[in-house]
């Protein structure tokens, strides 16, 4: 068995996903290709990879799954992320990780409301990212993003932002010393999200404009004054999201499922996700894929609404057609704010990943996406609107019939519904009594004791 750290990738570059062309990890800036301008990834080489390897990285990762307290603790054991360094980010050097206890997050059956709720006979799991550091899945990436900017000597990280990624950014800039900046569209988040940025001692920027407009001014100081970006244009942060994939697959006992339910915003979390799956498969850590379920809400929906066009296109032409069917959107309102993003940063990603994986994008409704986590707080979690996109898209996905009897979905939960208190307040105020005195017989009565 594996003891510690391997060298299975025999070297780390950035590449073009369109044309191909390699960058340096440590020393990129300008986050484009310079060649096309297409956007990066992370690109391992995992050439001298064998099964007899797989096996052992198998032990290894399995080995690191328990907690370990005191002097032996590592980042490997004390993360979810980084428990899997060897597929990750295999050649980073231990003094420049960065964690926080990250990815160690519940994965749980649906209860017996959501499951009547989504209706049809089948298996639906989900991934509580929310349950982490800074509260939501975001930290999964800003790991190994804050990570590789620590080890690139980078002084200051910034991000545009809709709550969770300035979070997390802060978060972890904060424990790796780098300062930090965010922007915001004011009046666009929630309480919790300005105030998170702004504890962990990030300078709080915010415009008067959409997160698109925020997206738009980052990428101009990327472009042009060599700000470092914490947002998914940076593909470090991909590489830390597919951590999401290897901890279903370990938790099926190395399987994977046949859907994952992702709510869709900039597109980091669906983009890695499918990464992820090609590179187990690819690997041969599983036998079979899963399908991708890309869903939106109908305020910002620019990949569902031009999926219905190109879906019936011939397999080998669809992602050309879907890139041409293409358009932003201007945003309308909604509760999910998180995903209120009308033209996303890794489109092109997410395009190849649901086209990869023959899966489907589909559009929730406002009611349903509201509905959905109310539903899910009956069983006693307490998601967030984004959540009740993928789980309203996944009901969806089961009238429409592309999900079907018998098969498995996990749905990604992607932060915890106590960022977004106000999606729940109109209900609260519908189910609280008030009672008339404080005697005990009076809230007997109410209770129907007597």
């Amino acid at each position: 068995m594996l003891k510690s750290l391997v060298p299975v990738s025999k070297g780390t570059v950035l590449r073009c996903i369109a044309c191909g062309n390699a960058s340096e990890l440590l020393s990129e800036r300008a986050f484009v290709c310079t060649s096309c301008g297409g956007l990066l990834e992370v690109h391992h080489d995992f050439s001298g990879m064998n099964s007899g390897m797989v096996t052992e990285l198998k032990h290894l990762f399995d080995s690191r799954a328990v907690q370990r307290i005191g002097n032996s603790r590592t980042p490997q054991t004390a993360s979810g992320v980084w428990r899997f360094q060897e597929l990750i980010m295999p050649n980073l050097q231990p003094e420049h990780i960065v964690t926080l206890g990250e990815g160690l997050v519940p994965i749980v059956h649906a209860g017996k409301h959501l499951h009547e709720w989504l209706g049809g006979d089948i298996d639906v799991s989900l991934i509580l990212e929310g349950l982490g550091p800074t509260g939501s899945f975001k930290d999964f990436g800003g790991t190994v993003m804050m990570s590789v900017a620590k080890a690139a000597g980078v002084k200051a990280v910034g991000c545009a932002s809709t709550g969770d990624t300035s979070a997390m950014a802060a978060a972890y800039a904060t424990a790796a010393g780098i300062m930090c900046f965010v922007l915001l569209p004011k009046g666009k988040v929630t309480p919790v999200q300005l105030m998170q940025p702004a504890a962990h001692g990030a300078q709080v920027i915010t415009l008067p404009g959409t997160f698109d407009d925020c997206m738009r001014v980052m990428r101009e100081l990327v472009a042009n004054y060599g700000a470092y970006p914490a947002n998914s244009l940076n593909p470090a942060r991909i590489e830390g999201h597919q951590a999401t994939v290897f901890l279903i697959a370990q938790a099926m006992e190395w399987s994977l499922p046949d859907w994952f339910a992702v709510p869709v915003g900039n597109g980091s979390n669906s983009s890695s996700i499918g990464k992820g799956i090609r590179l187990l498969k690819d690997l041969g850590f599983v036998k079979t894929a899963s399908r991708i379920l890309g869903c939106q809400a109908e305020a910002a929906n620019p990949l569902a609404r031009s999926w219905p066009m190109v879906r019936d296109v011939q397999e080998g032409e669809r992602l050309e057609a879907w890139r041409r069917e293409f358009r932003p959107m201007t945003v309308g309102e909604t509760t999910a704010t998180a995903a209120r993003i009308g033209d996303p940063v890794s489109r092109e990603k997410v395009m190849r990943e649901v086209v990869s994986s023959n899966g489907v994008m589909t559009t929730s409704t406002e009611r349903d996406l509201n509905e959905a986590i109310f539903v899910c707080a009956r069983d006693g979690y307490l998601v967030c609107p984004q959540t009740g996109i993928a789980l309203a898209g996944l009901r969806n996905a089961i009238q429409d019939g592309h999900v079907l009897k018998g098969e498995r979905v996990v749905v990604v939960s992607t932060a915890t519904g106590l960022k977004f208190s106000s999606a729940f307040e109109s209900r609260t105020e519908d189910v609280c009594i008030e009672a008339e005195d404080t005697r005990t017989s009076t809230v007997a009565r109410i209770l129907e004791l007597l």
